[in-house]
């Protein structure tokens, strides 16, 4: 009871600071266009695989200021009450890694561990802000959770919820289910007594795979079932990856390399902010600065997991268990949790799972590999000193992110007042894009293009312009026309299939109508009229 009164604390403190830190960055991280989805489409609850259940999490938690005679009329205002909603899971998710650390390394590596997880960038972000992965890490976290009772007690039902927990994380977030290897290592190499030693652990596996599958079937037949998908083709559907992957995920070198750099960032902001690879890097005016920054990321690091890799190691030896095993169980286990960042991409999102990871083995090694007490005490202080380095710049980054206003706001609230309702946008990824899209242009005829494949762009724009003439309207650019061959290629010609020449006949014929700069970055508003009204002047902002 002691232990779960501390961690009761520990997740009060956290949601009280989550709270407070709520993010006015709407587009730190991904999610802001989701949240609001719910919003203006309350009658539509679920996603796609890759995040099914976020959108009912969000309509669930919104829900509760309607009952209580206070709806939320304002989309500012309810992506608020959604950043509430994963700073509440974020902060109920450091307290269940405490007691789960706590059960692993006692108090004190406990503490550390929660605190170095709760700072962390990637942590920090999502918790102040209302994106997707939150609540699904929250019940990944209570399965690991679960399991050590159920171990301890050899308890059937709670086994038995671990599995149940595992299938909401997995419809939550799709990825979060990638625990679900080293779940499976624990039922298996947990210590047993007595005869029939190779039962025990083949049942305990059974029992979670059991309520997981129960889970699986309830959640996702009543889910599909709403969305119209026929029984027959539920399996097909629940074995696709959603997300986009034949756009997003494949293998390459560049997302290797940026691995480490990835890692140091999302413990704490040791990168700048418009880093885009290590090319970029060595470009920056300030690039002194942040590669030290990174070098001593990359130091303590290397020193934190040797000590981690010292104490697994020592472990797998001292416990009397198969050694193969252990041997194959403990990277299979780390590799699944850290594979989206190699195949997928190094999403802060993404970082989430795998940085719980770090400070659960960091506490394997420092409370069950039997190390020396010098190395046990320089492991406690190489993760302090990345908790000083989370809590210096991370809180300060979070504190500025609170009470500046997102940049392009007010220009994409501009263009919101040039675009009719006869209108049709083709947007980029840039601020003004994302912005107009998320806060006005929910209900608009809309291309996102980086989104869309070549032939559903070309059957999009053939469509609308015909549409657009007869109803005299005009089609909108924005950020798209102005981009040059190169930048073009390097994503929407060479990773999305969209010709840079099959749009120079807009080009040729849109007027360029705005021009904004936002974050040192110039975005072009271009307008094709079929209204033959004539183009509104050039106007460059600041």
């Amino acid at each position: 009871m002691r232990r779960h009164f501390q961690a009761f604390q520990l997740a009060l403190g956290f949601g009280a600071l989550y709270l407070l830190l709520r993010s006015r960055q709407y587009m730190a991280v991904d999610g802001t266009l989701r949240c609001l989805d719910v919003y203006f489409h309350p009658a539509v609850r679920l996603h796609g695989n890759n995040h099914m259940l976020y959108p009912f999490w969000i309509w669930l938690w919104t829900r509760v200021p309607s009952l209580a005679g206070h709806p939320i009329s304002d989309p500012l205002a309810f992506v608020s009450a959604s950043q509430a909603m994963n700073a509440v899971a974020s902060a109920i998710t450091v307290g269940l890694l405490y007691s789960l650390l706590r059960a692993i390394a006692g108090n004190a590596y406990a503490l550390l561990g929660s605190l170095l997880f709760g700072f962390s960038t990637a942590v920090v972000l999502h918790a102040t802000n209302s994106a997707e992965p939150v609540v699904g890490l929250m019940f990944s976290m209570g399965a690991a959770v679960a399991l050590v009772p159920a171990l301890l007690r050899n308890s059937k039902p709670l086994l038995f919820l671990t599995g149940i927990l595992l299938a909401l994380a997995l419809a939550s977030y799709q990825s979060m289910v990638l625990i679900a290897p080293a779940i499976a290592l624990f039922c298996l190499a947990w210590p047993v007594t007595g005869e029939q030693r190779w039962r025990t652990p083949a049942m305990r596996l059974l029992t979670v795979a059991a309520g997981g599958a129960t889970g699986v079937i309830v959640i996702y037949g009543w889910a599909y079932a709403r969305q119209g998908v026929p029984w027959l083709q539920m399996p097909t559907k629940f074995l696709a990856i959603g997300g986009g992957p034949e756009i997003y995920a494949y293998w390459s070198v560049s997302k290797l390399v940026n691995f480490p750099l990835g890692y140091v960032r999302n413990l704490y902001f040791g990168l700048p902010s418009d880093y885009r690879g290590i090319r970029s890097l060595l470009r920056h005016p300030q690039r002194s600065l942040w590669i030290a920054s990174v070098l001593f990321g990359f130091a303590v690091l290397t020193h934190v997991w040797y000590l981690i890799g010292t104490g697994l190691v020592a472990a797998v030896r001292r416990s009397g268990l198969s050694k193969m095993l252990l041997g194959a169980g403990i990277p299979i286990a780390m590799l699944a949790v850290v594979f989206p960042l190699l195949y997928w991409g190094p999403y802060d999102k993404l970082w989430l799972q795998p940085l719980a990871l770090f400070v659960v083995a960091g506490g394997f090694a420092f409370g069950r590999a039997g190390l020396s007490q010098g190395r046990r005490r320089a492991l406690v202080a190489g993760l302090g000193v990345l908790l000083v380095a989370e809590v210096g710049v991370n809180l300060p980054h979070a504190i500025a992110d609170h009470i500046h206003p997102t940049p392009g706001l007010n220009e994409a609230r501009e263009f919101a007042a040039m675009v009719g309702p006869r209108d049709a946008v083709v947007l980029a990824f840039d601020d003004i894009s994302t912005l107009w899209v998320t806060f006005w242009g929910q209900d608009a005829n809309v291309l996102l293009l980086p989104a869309s494949r070549y032939r559903e762009a070309a059957e999009w724009l053939a469509r609308t312009e015909k549409d657009e003439t007869q109803r005299g309207g005009s089609l909108y650019f924005v950020g798209v026309l102005d981009q040059d061959r190169k930048t073009w290629d390097d994503f929407l010609g060479n990773r999305i299939g969209i010709p840079y020449s099959s749009f120079e006949t807009y080009r040729q014929r849109a007027a360029r109508v705005r021009e904004y700069r936002v974050r040192g970055v110039l975005v072009a508003v271009c307008r094709l009229s079929f209204a033959g009204s004539a183009p509104l002047p050039v106007e460059v902002r600041p």
